[in-house]
């Protein structure tokens, strides 16, 4: 499932008011630190499929030869959306996604996530809360 013309806002129990980059002393990076660099280094190219799935290749240390069968096996699955990932609720960083679903992060102390927070043309959504209250 991708979101169009999307923007999904911090959730409401971010423990944090200004955005922080995902760093943790783990020897394998984090599913948070693989979806951060990967939004970081590439603004605007990814769907949230697509960046689910390169996380997931990552992360689980796929062999690129095995890219093929994965991704239809990854597919198939059901999988938790980006109001999931810890970068809206715990990081402080917006997800938007544009009209052609493409992804970019945009720090919650940013003049640009207040600009699209306002914006009536775009779906706005809350990241998942991280506790239950």
């Amino acid at each position: 499932m991708n979101y169009f013309s999307t923007f999904i806002l911090i959730s409401d129990d971010s423990p944090v008011q200004a955005s922080k980059i995902p760093i943790s002393n783990r020897k394998k990076r984090t599913i948070s630190e693989i979806e951060y660099a990967l939004l970081h280094e590439n603004p605007g190219y990814y769907t949230q499929d697509e960046l689910q799935f390169e996380v997931h290749m990552i992360h689980k240390e796929i062999p690129e030869v095995n890219r093929d069968g994965e991704k239809v096996h990854f597919l198939e699955k059901s999988r938790a959306c980006m109001r999931a990932s810890s970068l809206p609720k715990r990081f402080g960083w917006g997800i938007y996604f544009d009209a052609n679903g493409k992804t970019e992060m945009v720090p919650v102390e940013s003049e640009r996530y207040r600009k699209l927070k306002q914006q009536d043309e775009i779906n706005k959504v809350k990241a998942m809360k991280s506790k239950n209250k």
